[in-house]
């Protein structure tokens, strides 16, 4: 006998928080205003050409910014920046104009998007395709430039609905 939706999703979410992910905060500049988002529904698609795979619930402030600018960043977060996520995830008292205003921010000089100082990564790119999906939509993202901060390499994670932070690591992979 099927299980009813409401204890499906439940299930679902608890399943889901045993998955250890990365932290990111998409960033976004345009017409549409300024704003960002502490994302870990954040996946490669492939690398040729580099495209990533973003998942927002459709009820989310930034989704109609997202969609009319087109534009954004995704910042992936270091260990030291878990303030900076619970800016962006609402966990604070911080509004959502002041929360640009707290930590170092810059704007990449050709995608003119908001960017995080320190932060391992920064990936720049434009909206090429979305698709809803329940209650999320999912957007294919075309990355056109790419900083990487190789001064630090401890990340941000977040596990069991707990911020955690990466071990450095022992050596490195050629996989993934």
């Amino acid at each position: 006998m099927d299980q009813p939706s409401s204890t499906m999703a439940l299930q679902y979410r608890e399943a889901m928080s045993k998955v250890a992910a990365a932290v990111h905060v998409v960033t976004t500049e345009g017409h549409a205003g300024r704003y960002g988002i502490t994302l870990t529904a954040v996946t490669s698609v492939t690398d040729t050409p580099p495209t990533l795979l973003l998942c927002i619930n459709r009820n989310a402030r930034i989704q109609p910014i997202l969609c009319a600018n087109g534009q954004l960043c995704v910042n992936v977060l270091a260990a030291s920046q878990q303030d900076v996520a619970e800016h962006f995830a609402g966990l604070t008292s911080i509004s959502a104009s002041e929360r640009f205003l707290q930590n170092e921010w810059q704007n990449h000089h050709h995608t003119t998007q908001p960017q995080l100082v320190g932060a391992l990564a920064h990936l720049h790119g434009h909206i090429i395709d979305s698709h809803d999906m329940g209650s999320h939509s999912v957007f294919y993202v075309a990355i056109e430039h790419i900083n990487v901060n190789s001064q630090e390499n401890q990340g941000l994670l977040y596990f069991q609905r707990q911020f955690a932070q990466t071990a450095a690591p022992v050596c490195e992979a050629d996989y993934v």
